[in-house]
């Protein structure tokens, strides 16, 4: 089974505080509201502190690649969670209200656009670029949490690895979205992590991970968190000089979909 277009246009660039962090994340359709997910570190410093009081979410149409839809928030009034137990936060970006009524399972849907819907925003959120009007957002119906994933299905890692290319490289644009395709390595239940075997680079964390399952049905099962880093010492014995150095090991930490479920049941609530 190919991989739909949509699921192309999930991951969204974000920037907080006019850049002083940057990451990837994704919109969620969860029991009527429309959240943006991501990693709590790209909001957060190491102080639980966030980062600036704005974070601009710049939305790739769907198709990819025909326009964009850009959102700045207000952080001082916008309801944005983290977890206190795992690199996760949620915030409310609006309402979502369907236009057609599903009478079976996401999967089994056809067309370009499924369960399509209207966004009605916080008051805390303003659209201030619009140059296509389709967005994708994440059904609930295609995720699945940590204990129904395999290892070794095929997985995708979509975000904006902004820490590549160099300066007005016409051949590599930070703004779009890059893609890679691996498999899941290993699963952590103790730990509720996954890994897979993609590297990630900063600007990736939050972006989804998409898993192709047993069935052939595509799901967002997680976000990234960071790389597996690795080691190399180099030792000169007549100078008695010790050099380490770390590099990408081509892995990553991911966390799972039920993690960002959890955080988003604890603070329902007051959504």
């Amino acid at each position: 089974m190919k991989i739909n277009q949509d699921n192309f246009s999930y991951s969204i660039l974000l920037s907080v505080d006019q850049g002083k962090s940057k990451g990837s994340g994704f919109r969620l359709k969860y029991k009527g509201l429309n959240l943006l997910v991501s990693a709590k570190h790209v909001f957060y410093d190491e102080n639980d502190n966030l980062y600036g009081e704005r974070v601009v979410a710049t939305c790739p149409s769907s198709p990819l690649g025909n326009g964009t839809i850009t959102f700045e928030v207000d952080l001082t009034e916008a309801k944005i969670f983290k977890s206190e137990n795992a690199d996760v936060c949620v915030l409310l970006l609006g309402k979502n209200q369907h236009l057609t009524k599903s009478e079976v399972h996401l999967k089994h849907e056809t067309g370009d656009h499924k369960r399509p819907a209207t966004l009605k925003l916080e008051n805390y959120v303003t659209i201030i670029e619009e140059s296509t009007k389709h967005i994708t957002s994440v059904d609930i119906e295609a995720t699945r949490g940590i204990t129904e994933i395999g290892i070794a299905n095929e997985v995708y890692l979509m975000g904006y690895p902004t820490s590549l290319g160099l300066a007005n490289n016409k051949y590599f644009d930070s703004r779009k979205p890059l893609i890679r395709k691996g498999i899941i390595s290993g699963v952590n239940i103790f730990e509720e992590t996954f890994i897979i075997d993609c590297p990630s680079y900063q600007g990736n964390s939050g972006g989804p991970i998409i898993e192709q399952g047993e069935d052939g049905y595509f799901r967002v099962i997680g976000l990234v968190s960071q790389y597996i880093p690795y080691e190399t010492t180099w030792y000169n014995s007549r100078e008695r000089i010790k050099n380490i150095e770390v590099a990408n090991s081509g892995f990553s930490i991911c966390v799972p979909f039920n993690k960002i479920e959890e955080l988003i049941e604890l603070h329902i609530g007051s959504l």
